[in-house]
């Protein structure tokens, strides 16, 4: 399948559960890893991301935490002027608990929160040319990408195509690059 056969289709996770949709993208779409990201503080003209929030991902993930990266997009977002710390995580029915026992509602995966936590879910399998779960915690917008509508509650067709939610670059990112 290619990106220009799959289509968008919106989430609504009033209707969906979190943990159907993480076991739909884990058992149905072959998911295998997950992106989410931490966003970074300035000061002065540089950014950061602070140490407990930086640690946040492995101390949940621990040794499933592949990679760490600044990126100025990522699936769902783009940044103008700043990054944001994306991590990559190896996803499996274990990661999805974790999930689930430390926050099971999905639009409560943000930072800043009460909880502080990473945001912007994203799962995808690691060979697909396009991610399967896209979301923007903070607008509680949730997206799939697929050929056929999924067979879930809670799903329907989105006028968003595939390609505006994600860049062409490793795991579906941009890097960031300082401008000067």
């Amino acid at each position: 399948m290619t990106a220009n056969s799959k289509k968008c289709w919106r989430v609504d996770l009033r209707v969906l559960s979190a943990r159907e949709l993480l076991f739909w993208c884990l058992d149905q779409q072959s998911v295998d890893r997950m992106l989410v990201v931490v966003r970074m503080e300035q000061q002065g003209n540089r950014y950061f991301t602070p140490r407990e929030l930086k640690q946040l991902p492995k101390s949940l993930f621990g040794r499933e935490v592949l990679d760490d990266f600044r990126a100025s997009d990522w699936p769902g977002t783009k940044l103008i002027g700043h990054p944001a710390h994306v991590f990559v995580i190896k996803f499996a029915a274990s990661i999805a608990e974790v999930i689930l026992r430390t926050e099971p509602e999905l639009n409560k995966w943000l930072y800043p929160s009460n909880r502080s936590l990473p945001e912007d879910m994203c799962l995808f399998n690691s060979t697909a040319d396009t991610p399967t779960l896209v979301s923007v915690t903070h607008e509680n917008l949730y997206w799939i990408i697929a050929e056929q509508k999924p067979k879930l509650e809670g799903v329907r067709e989105s006028k968003t195509r595939p390609e505006e939610l994600f860049s062409p670059g490793k795991y579906f990112c941009r890097p960031w690059t300082k401008r000067k």
